[in-house]
């Protein structure tokens, strides 16, 4: 049997931030965090078949084979789905930044964050979505299509519930 490998426009770099467009005429404030979540998926290009992976973890990694395994997975997810996913953190410290910093595909790597935020990862790019943390995260458990969670406490598990109550991947 052959695989279908779907391709995604490469992208150019951008003068300005990333941000969901939504509809032509419609405020970014009146849309509901579906509906940003929408708009930014079809700006990263997710329209054409893509898959969005999205990180969520621990601010800290409590145990060093969580680290190792981050690690790997980071580096082996590029070449396992190839050009048809992207990768998303919400740019956070621990589980989020160790996958980005070992993330083979930074070209395809993005980091949600409350608008006017910036994450500081030396890899990927920042996507300015929401008016704050918890419309951030709102968003972002409507984004993926796959998400991976690693270690974390009640506030990734809240997150997590989010995301597999939330119609992820739209």
């Amino acid at each position: 049997s052959s695989a279908r490998v779907l391709c995604l426009c490469s992208r150019t770099p951008r003068s300005e931030p990333l941000r969901p467009s939504g509809a032509p005429g419609t405020p970014m404030a009146s849309l509901t965090p579906a509906e940003k979540a929408k708009a930014l998926r079809t700006d990263l290009g997710l329209d054409n078949g893509g898959l969005c992976v999205c990180i969520l973890g621990g601010t800290k990694i409590q145990e060093e084979p969580t680290g190792a395994l981050i690690r790997a997975i980071a580096a082996a997810l590029p070449a396992a789905l190839g050009d048809r996913a992207l990768y998303v953190t919400g740019g956070m410290a621990g589980v989020q930044q160790l996958f980005a910093e070992h993330c083979g595909e930074a070209s395809r790597l993005w980091h949600l964050l409350p608008e006017g935020e910036a994450s500081g990862f030396s890899a990927g790019e920042d996507v300015g979505a929401g008016r704050d943390l918890d419309e951030r995260k709102a968003i972002f458990g409507q984004l993926g299509d796959i998400y991976l969670t690693f270690e974390g406490g009640p506030g990734v598990a809240a997150e997590a519930r989010g995301a597999a109550g939330g119609g992820a991947g739209g």
